[in-house]
């Protein structure tokens, strides 16, 4: 049994039908990061003249904490979080999912800001500096996140086919 030999053109190769545009985004890429490079190297020039011996060890020990602080702290918790959000996401399409992700993180972030002035507020000597009511503020936070992201989710969701007339399709659930 043979089988019939297939040559390839250049009509029919699968590189003929992809667009051009490869070495354009590459030289665009090559020149924002040797901009970039620039504009480090020129502040990391720049510091010496502009801080003194104490000052760059301090900038240089929160600069190492900073580091830590991700990716000790906040890097392996956002990793649990975003394992148990795909437990809870599991029928959403992954715009949707990306979208409750987004809405919680912003409602993270600023809840622990939100700490912050709360904490603030309750040991401030002049009540004047922090006078807004900033837990109540949080609560409408929280409240706008959750109406917002549900909007976006239903739309996003209807507009895939997600949703049946009866209720979430079974069918479109992923595993």
């Amino acid at each position: 049994m043979t089988t019939p030999i297939q040559h390839s053109t250049p009509e029919s190769s699968p590189t003929a039908a992809e667009p051009k545009f490869g070495t354009g985004v590459r030289a665009a890429r090559f020149v924002v990061g040797l901009l970039g490079a620039g504009i480090a190297g020129y502040g990391l020039l720049g510091l010496p003249t502009q801080l003194g011996p104490a000052q760059l060890l301090g900038l240089l020990f929160w600069l190492a904490c900073g580091v830590v602080l991700h990716d000790g702290i906040l890097v392996p918790l956002t990793s649990l979080a975003g394992a148990g959000l795909n437990r809870f996401t599991f029928g959403l399409g992954s715009a949707s999912a990306a979208v409750l992700r987004g809405a919680l993180m912003v409602g993270a972030m600023l809840s622990l800001l939100t700490g912050i002035l709360v904490r603030a507020q309750s040991v401030a000597r002049n009540t004047s500096v922090l006078e807004m009511d900033y837990l109540a503020h949080l609560a409408w936070l929280w409240l706008a996140l959750a109406l917002g992201a549900a909007a976006v989710i239903y739309l996003l969701e209807r507009r895939a086919g997600r949703f049946a007339r009866a209720g979430f399709s079974q069918q479109n659930t992923r595993p």
